[in-house]
């Protein structure tokens, strides 16, 4: 073997086991299949003996055997399979790392399903041996190890280690939880490409899936899913079936239409299950209209017209009138008159009209002959009010909304209007809406208006393939909400993606004229960096104060774990004068000292009768707390307005106190002063407001005006 054979197989030493590992994760415990495996003598690089490669492959042999796992064909030399590798036109690497064209004639000459390939080499004081086991069928890494030692000893010792990490068995496949949510929740679940019976978080193992979601009166869907290294859930929502409606008209060539469906009737039209109302039409016969009900399955439905009996036998009609440009209309018959109209027999109603003059009404009768009647109109005295005529509209289809524009009287079929022009406007949803100029002279008005189906938008399914998969997908600007296919008209869509703990996304999507599925992935929010903190002690006298942090987060406790910043500590007992000092963390702990100084409480002896204080100004002779304070909160109350016992309080002097007491309590006082006699006062203290109920909470900073806003106020009796 020379030595540049040798190196070109650079460092690595690997030793390849194939592990027969089954396909089917239902059976992941069956037991391995033997391979055939053969050593190939290491590559050696560095100071060592050229020998020292197929003494390490021989130790390799010894060590592999006794594993068990194998079975062991006789070692290959190195310069075999480099040969074996130039005949492929291929260089042995670096790496060590079979070609797989070299790794398939490897297998096939010698039996092989597996080659332990490796190197042995001394970069410095350590020697350091590497194998690596490749399959010879798809030239893939299965196991590598490595070992070093000081000494060709400590190698020989080891070489067992190296054999267990290559012969190691490999792990069983992981698996995840896969749930499919459906609409209808009903609907049934089954893989189309694995055995795996369907329920819900069936535990699969990573690999693409067809999924089929079937449901009777719904159209099956496929859905492809991949699991890779997480659970995954789905929603899949299934479209109503649709069924084919044929109508078998009599005659062939009568126009059939769908009353109050946006699907314009072809024959085969295919509907979805429901009631639907069908009109066949066809001049020279009677129409029809019929219900008709699709449950399951397609539909054909028989129909034959019937001749429209022949018309009845006509007479003609003509009124002299005096004036002659008189109006004549028919009341009651949808024909407007015109000289000479023809008209069955019967009676009619005749109705004469003209400006300036009596209107009559005179009663025809109509036999069997062409009737011709005079009729002279009176001159009226006063003012006639104008003439009024109906207006009807007939509209196709009859079901269409009618409205008149520009005037304040609605619209009902034989409405009364003035002469002149209106503009008319008729629509039904799934129709193009129609504006029509009608003009009334002198006469009714019947017009039809007959309205053009709008055409049927086409659609196209959206669907958003998000990373993770359980990320929430919106549609910004639509009223239609987003589910896995929904339909789409043609158009561009803003799509937002977001999930907690990652950036949400927003990207635009064209729906040109085809379905449109875009992949997006998240991106995970970087972990908020906490904020390092400092410890704050404070040290007080008398060692029982209390100690509060105010306006703060924070409860205070010796030793408390603060960020850098500024802090107000306030320090109180009882019998002692508060305290309030700031303190600043910058980037150490902080031990704070604060001596509370004590209130002089000496009993004040009854003063004598005092001469009259001034407006506005009283003097305190006793001090009452309210009962509802109680504790350390009433001694607060207490310390704070004993000194006003014979002393001369004002409004200013109160509130001063008020603010005191908030800031040390969080409660709101207002007050009442009771004069006596005497010239002396009873000073009153009642609670207004509480901010809080416990001393470690804080309480918000209040100026003298909120606080006065807020409660405080001072009455006199």
């Amino acid at each position: 073997m020379s030595k540049t054979v040798v190196k070109g197989w650079g460092l690595a030493l690997v030793w390849m086991l194939a592990l027969v590992w089954p396909a089917d994760f239902a059976h992941a415990a069956a037991p391995e299949a033997r391979m055939n495996v053969a050593v190939v003598e290491f590559s050696v690089m560095g100071d060592m003996h050229e020998q020292a490669g197929a003494i390490m492959a021989d130790l390799m042999m010894s060590a592999i055997a006794n594993s068990g796992r194998f079975i062991l064909k006789d070692r290959l030399s190195l310069s075999a399979v480099s040969k074996i590798a130039k005949a492929q036109d291929q260089e042995l690497g670096y790496t060590g790392l079979l070609d797989p064209r070299t790794a398939a004639d490897l297998g096939q000459r010698y039996g092989l399903d597996a080659v332990v390939i490796g190197a042995v080499s001394k970069p410095g004081d350590l020697i350091t041996v590497t194998a690596r086991l490749i399959d010879t069928k798809t030239a893939s890494l299965l196991r590598s190890g490595q070992i070093q030692g000081k000494d060709i000893d400590t190698i020989q010792v080891k070489v067992n280690e190296l054999a267990a990490m290559i012969a190691a068995p490999p792990e069983p496949p992981r698996a995840y939880g896969l749930t499919v949510r459906t609409e209808p929740a009903s609907a049934s679940i089954r893989f189309l490409n694995s055995p795996m019976p369907y329920q819900p978080g069936v535990r699969l193992p990573p690999g693409d899936y067809e999924v089929e979601v079937s449901q009777s009166g719904y159209a099956a869907r496929q859905e492809s899913v991949k699991i890779v290294d997480r659970d995954v859930a789905i929603t899949v929502a299934l479209d109503k079936a649709k069924y084919g409606l044929t109508v078998r008209a009599e005659p062939a060539d009568a126009q059939i239409r769908l009353l109050d469906a946006s699907a314009a009737y072809r024959p085969g039209v295919e509907l979805a299950p429901g009631n639907y109302e069908i009109e066949v039409v066809k001049d020279g016969y009677v129409s029809r209209k019929f219900p008709v009900r699709i449950i399951d399955s397609a539909l054909t439905v028989p129909v034959t017209l019937e001749k429209q009996p022949p018309p009845p036998t006509q007479y003609r009609l003509t009124i002299q009138t005096d004036p002659p440009q008189a109006t004549v209309r028919l009341p009651g018959v949808k024909m407007p008159y015109r000289p000479g109209v023809a008209l069955t027999p019967g009676n009619y109603t005749v109705e004469v009209s003209q400006s300036g003059y009596e209107p009559q009404r005179v009663t025809v009768n109509i036999v069997d002959s062409d009737v011709t009647v005079p009729v002279k109109l009176v001159k009226s005295t006063e003012p006639v009010k104008p003439t009024q005529y109906r207006l009807t509209v007939r509209p196709d289809p009859p079901t269409a909304r009618i409205r008149l524009l520009g005037v304040k009287t609605a619209y009902k079929p034989g409405v009364t209007l003035t002469p002149g022009s209106y503009t008319v406007e008729v629509s039904q949803a799934g129709y193009e809406s129609k504006r029509v100029s009608v003009r009334i002279a002198d006469s009714d008005v019947t017009v039809p208006v007959a309205l053009v189906k709008a055409p049927e938008p086409q659609q196209y399914r959206l669907t958003v393939r998000a990373d993770p998969a359980d990320a929430q997908i919106r549609l910004l600007g639509t009223r239609t909400a987003y589910r896995a296919g929904v339909a789409l008209a043609p158009g561009s869509y803003t799509v937002e993606v977001s999930r907690s703990g990652y950036d949400a996304q927003r990207l635009t999507v064209r729906i040109a004229d085809s379905d449109v599925t875009v992949p997006v992935a998240l991106a995970k929010q970087p972990e908020p960096v906490k904020p390092t903190e400092y410890r704050l002690t404070v040290r007080v006298t008398p060692s029982n104060a209390r100690v509060r942090l105010v306006n703060s987060s924070f409860t205070y406790r010796p030793g408390v774990p603060l960020p850098p910043g500024n802090y107000t500590v306030e320090v109180s007992g009882r019998g002692y004068e508060t305290e309030q000092r700031t303190v600043r963390i910058v980037d150490r702990d902080v031990t704070e000292a604060i001596t509370l100084e004590r209130v002089a409480t000496a009993t004040t002896p009854a003063p004598p009768p005092q001469p009259p204080v001034r407006p506005g100004t009283w003097r305190i002779g006793s001090v009452q707390v309210d009962g509802s304070i109680s504790g350390a909160d009433r001694s607060e109350v207490q310390r704070v307005l004993n000194r006003y016992i014979g002393q001369t309080a004002t409004r200013d002097s109160l509130l001063d106190s008020a603010m005191q007491v908030y800031r040390s309590t969080g409660i709101t006082l207002n007050f009442a002063v009771r004069n006596s006699a005497s010239g002396s006062a009873e000073l009153s203290a009642r609670v207004s407001q509480r901010q809080r109920r416990t001393y470690e909470s804080s309480v918000p900073l209040v100026t003298r005006g909120q606080l006065e806003s807020s409660g405080f106020r001072v009455s006199v009796d």
